[in-house]
């Protein structure tokens, strides 16, 4: 500040003697006395104008400002620093400009990731996988339609829209995004799916993802055939078609009074993504070879819509989930695609199909082209490659823990790795049809069949109410943290008990959130809290 006021009295001199200078001449100047001249600068500068003053001291205030910041920033090389870290470091920020959108680190670190089961994020994994199954409607748009079990009135359909618009596209424009589809993207909406549920209130964040760490959590890394930069391509790639895949979900809810049927249809994103790759621009002012891509994701406001119109079912859907061995991810499609598909599909219904048991034509027409099984029955050859490619993926899902029982209708001799011949009372029939009718049992590996069982023995209702009267006493933090902790449970397995997410239990335990009274009654009957 002194350097400041020296330098504009300074300024101020030397505009007092220009100024004198022209009103009187430079040689009436030169004869006057000291005196004479403070006299004359006394009166020049009584005879000012306020708001003269006040502009000068503004202008020069100005050019002092900018020409400091601009000697800091060239000193400290600040223009290396992200938009963000000078926000940090100046706290400039206009009231109108959203905070910065926090990096999450993708790399989740348990090795059993949470999940959601609703039947829309299930869809959407075969929607990606399975491309034959697209169809035209009426009207030539491109949808997939997933149709419920347990009412033949309620549907998920999926559609393709532009990046940023609403518009579906018919089906010759959509195969151009349909076709992008596969392992990548279906990865990727695993990610999104499992970094939502980590969210305090799932649907409800936004999260930023950087391209490079999912990578790592892919396994990529280990890659040598592609650079750096084409894997953070790939990434960014399959962000941009998870943008452009829409759901419509055609939820009963039951009749009217009239007669009719009252519904719940809204249609809406899966995921708002924005992809913003960092590196050089070309002439075009694209980056082709990124250094790094940001992606920030937002869960699709569609969830929202589900949760103030649908019943009550739907609602708790949406806050269950399922659980998924991280080593999933690292699976490489190329060699055991088929392993693949089987881990996902079974992760993703293995809340509900909770035994783990299924025929195997069942599992296949699940995950194959129909047309791959009819031609496997008609070609022996094609037969025999069918059977190796299954045999390939149990014992994959074996070597990753996954639990594999072979029932009655699975001899030993059909078993993958078995060297028992064929018996001949058993030749009346082709090996694919003993394979394709056999039964087979496979459920995840540890823990995730323990966490499921809150699915198979839910807490009564009637129970709750005459086991645990209305309490007037809300339990606290830490009659939760301390029962918990008497069973030796982490806070993981007790969210995996109660169907939420761990980082919702944290809360109750730091006192930041309380449990609902439902929620309530679990837990006192879970850990046994009676006071």
């Amino acid at each position: 500040m002194e350097q400041a006021a020296e330098e504009f009295l300074t300024y101020q001199s030397m505009l007092l003697v220009n100024r004198v200078q022209q009103n009187l001449g430079r040689e009436a100047l030169d004869k006057m006395s000291s005196h004479d001249i403070d006299e004359a600068f006394k009166q020049y500068s009584l005879g000012r104008k306020q708001t003269d003053l006040e502009s000068e001291i503004s202008q020069f205030l100005k050019h002092f400002s900018q020409r400091n910041v601009a000697a800091i920033f060239k000193s400290l090389e600040f223009e290396n620093f992200t938009l963000t870290e000078l926000d940090k470091i100046f706290g400039f920020r206009p009231n109108n400009i959203a905070e910065p959108i926090p990096v999450t680190e993708s790399r989740l670190t348990n090795a059993i990731l949470p999940i959601p089961t609703f039947a829309a994020f299930g869809s959407a994994s075969l929607a990606q996988l399975r491309k034959d199954l697209w169809r035209k409607d009426s009207k030539g748009m491109a949808y997939f339609k997933h149709q419920a079990k347990g009412n033949s009135k309620n549907y998920i359909e999926h559609y393709i829209s532009k990046p940023g618009d609403i518009e579906v596209l018919p089906l010759e424009q959509a195969e151009q995004i349909i076709d992008k589809f596969g392992f990548n993207t279906v990865k990727l909406h695993l990610i999104f799916a499992a970094h939502t549920m980590n969210q305090a209130v799932p649907w409800e964040g936004k999260f930023s993802l950087k391209a490079s760490d999912v990578i790592k959590y892919l396994g990529w890394d280990k890659r040598t055939d592609l650079p750096v930069h084409q894997k953070l391509s790939e990434i960014a790639k399959a962000a941009f078609v998870l943008d452009c895949l829409l759901v419509k979900s055609v939820w009963v809810e039951g009749r009217s009074k009239k007669g009719g049927i009252n519904a719940s249809t809204p249609t809406g994103r899966m995921w708002n993504v924005v992809v913003d790759p960092r590196g050089e621009q070309n002439l075009e002012g694209k980056v082709e070879k990124p250094k790094e891509v940001y992606i920030t994701v937002q869960p699709g406001l569609i969830f929202h819509s589900f949760l103030n119109k649908a019943g009550s079912r739907l609602k708790e859907a949406l806050y269950q989930f399922g659980y998924l061995a991280q080593d999933i991810l690292r699976i490489d499609p190329y060699h055991d695609e088929l392993a693949l598909r089987l881990a996902i599909h079974l992760a993703m219904d293995s809340r509900i199909h909770v035994s783990g048991k299924y025929r195997v034509e069942t599992l296949l027409k699940h995950l194959l082209p129909h047309t791959v099984i009819d031609t496997a029955r008609n070609d022996k050859r094609k037969g025999y490659d069918l059977k190796q490619r299954w045999d390939n993926a149990l014992k994959l899902l074996k070597k990753l823990k996954w639990q594999i029982q072979f029932h009655e209708s699975y001899p030993e001799w059909l078993q993958p790795g078995s060297k028992l011949k064929k018996p001949s009372e058993a030749r009346k029939m082709k090996i694919i049809e003993w394979l394709l009718q056999a039964k087979i049992t496979i459920q995840p590996p540890e823990p995730i069949p323990e966490l499921l069982t809150t699915k198979v023995k839910p807490i009564p209702k009637a129970q709750n109410q005459k086991r645990i009267p209305a309490m007037k006493i809300r339990l606290t933090s830490d009659q939760i943290r301390k029962g918990r902790n008497a069973k030796g449970w982490s806070q993981r397995k007790l969210a995996g008990w109660l169907g939420v997410t761990q980082t919702l239990v944290g809360y109750w335990e730091k006192g930041k959130r309380t449990p609902s009274e439902e929620m309530e009654n679990k837990l006192r009957q879970l850990l046994e809290i009676t006071d």
